[in-house]
Parts: structure tokens; C-alpha cells; sequence
């Protein structure tokens, strides 16, 4: 999903385009709302009167309140997008457009279709075009008039549109990726496999020369306990058994225990 606060370019474009249009419409509804308003009233400057001002806080509160609804009414759409997608027909028409915002979109849009309206019939004049052609003065006037703030209801449903769709992935988009997430746990798992395989052999080859090492040492051993000299033999039993008693080496390597001691004492003074 892409972030409620992240707008394209055409979203922009559309809402600077709508907020012109609003500004058009604006004059024709304050004339409209002047037109109920007292005719005389205090000066602000000029011809300016606090009658004007009223009405053009009228017409500003309509118009702006046609561009707060209908983001509002966009927000909605955008927020219950994923509702809609389990809803059909008239289900989801309801819950797109039954609700608060567009009941006064719709009514502050009707207000200013007539202002605008009234001004096209009070104002509007013949164009050639029209005359020559036969075509019915009610037909431009609606055209030129009315219309305008109904195109603005349509800037409604075009924005609602634009983030809507703004709002939903494309499935293609979702597929690549779901199968990126995928390739990058599986490439994870790999490399923890790796490593996993990595420890287990340096594990084998610290045990290898280990056992290599005992192997070493017990082959000098026997070596040494197999030797002709028994001097030799006497000093490789007590090297490697030093908590041996001379008695017990004596009986080991077959020699005399004075013999034992004798090498032993000479190897501790020599030491």
C-alpha cells in the first residue's frame, strides 16, 4: 500500500485544478447570497459594504466546505477500500457514499449550482453560435451556469478514484514481491546452513589433530617404554605418570627400585 500522505503528480495536478474551479464558482455564489441581503449597510471601503462581506463569507464557507468534503469524502473511500473489495453491487455503493460527507457535498453543491445558475440566467447574453444554430437559451445557460458546480462534484468522484486506486497495489507488483520475501528468507536459510556446515568442520578438524596428537604422544610412549635402556624407559614412565610411586615403576620397566631411584634423584639434580 502506498502511505495516505504520499500523493502522485496527476492527484496534485487534479486538486489545483478543483481549487481553481472553486475559486471560480465563488463570486457567482457571493452575488447570489448579496441578492438576500439588505441593500444598504455600513461602508467598509469604497463600494464595499458589510452586505458584500457577508455574502462573500457565504460563498467562501460553501465553496470551502465542497473542497473539505470532498477530501474527506476521498479519505473515506481510500480508509474502506479493503471493506469494498468484500462487498458487491449496492453494498459497496452504500459504504462508499452513504455516509455524512457526501449527503453535505451534495447539499453545498446544490446551493451553489443555483447561485450559479441564477447568475448565468441574470447575466447571460446571446452568443452568435447559439442564435444561428437554433439552440435553446436555457441549454447554455445550464451549460455555462449550472453546470460548473455539478463538474465539481464530478472532481469528487475523479479524486476519489485517484486514490483509490492510488491505495491498491498492482498484482503483479504484490507477486514480485512475495517471491523477493521468499527469495531472500530462502537465501538466509542458505547461509545459515553455510555457516552451520563451516562450524562443523572446523570443529572435525580441531578434533582430527587432537586425536593425531594423542596418537603422536601415545606412539612416543611406547616407543620410549619399549626402549633397550632402561634409564630411558624408568625417566618416559615418570614423565607421564609423575604421581607413580619408584615401586610401581620398578615393577613397570622390570628394574631394581634403588636402580628407580637412583635415575630419578640423578634427573631431579640434573633438572
Amino acid at each position: 500500500m502506498k502511505q495516505a500522505n504520499s500523493k502522485s503528480p496527476t492527484t496534485v495536478i487534479l486538486w489545483i485544478v478543483y481549487v481553481f474551479l472553486l475559486a471560480v464558482l465563488m463570486p457567482h455564489t457571493a452575488w447570489a447570497f448579496r441578492a438576500f441581503e439588505p441593500s444598504s449597510g455600513w461602508v467598509i471601503t469604497g463600494d464595499f459594504t458589510s452586505a458584500d462581506l457577508v455574502s462573500y463569507i457565504a460563498a467562501i464557507a460553501f465553496e470551502a466546505s465542497i473542497a473539505v468534503l470532498t477530501h474527506k469524502l476521498a479519505k473515506h473511500i481510500e480508509d474502506t477500500q479493503k471493506e469494498a473489495r468484500r462487498k458487491n453491487g449496492l453494498e459497496k455503493v452504500y459504504l462508499r457514499y452513504g455516509n455524512a460527507f457526501f449527503g453535505g457535498l451534495l447539499i453545498a453543491t446544490a446551493v451553489s449550482s443555483l447561485a450559479n445558475l441564477a447568475h448565468a440566467v441574470q447575466f447571460g447574453s446571446q452568443l452568435a453560435i447559439f442564435t444561428a444554430w437554433g439552440i435553446p437559451e436555457a441549454v447554455y445557460v445550464v451549460a455555462f451556469g449550472g453546470v460548473l458546480p455539478v463538474a465539481s462534484l464530478l472532481f469528487a468522484r475523479v479524486l476519489s478514484n485517484v486514490n483509490e486506486s492510488e491505495g491498491v497495489d498492482d498484482p503483479a507488483v504484490t507477486e514480485a514481491k512475495a517471491a523477493n520475501i521468499e527469495l531472500r528468507k530462502q537465501l538466509r536459510e542458505a547461509e545459515g546452513r553455510a555457516k552451520s556446515a563451516e562450524a562443523l568442520q572446523a570443529r572435525a578438524e580441531s578434533e582430527r589433530q587432537q586425536a593425531e596428537a594423542r596418537f603422536a604422544a601415545a606412539g612416543d610412549l611406547m616407543a620410549a617404554l619399549m626402549a633397550d635402556d632402561k634409564r630411558e624407559r624408568i625417566l618416559a614412565v615418570r614423565r607421564q605418570w609423575p604421581q607413580l610411586t619408584g615401586s610401581a615403576i620398578s615393577v613397570m620397566v622390570g628394574a631394581s627400585p634403588s636402580y628407580v631411584s637412583e635415575v630419578i634423584n640423578a634427573e631431579v639434580i640434573n633438572g
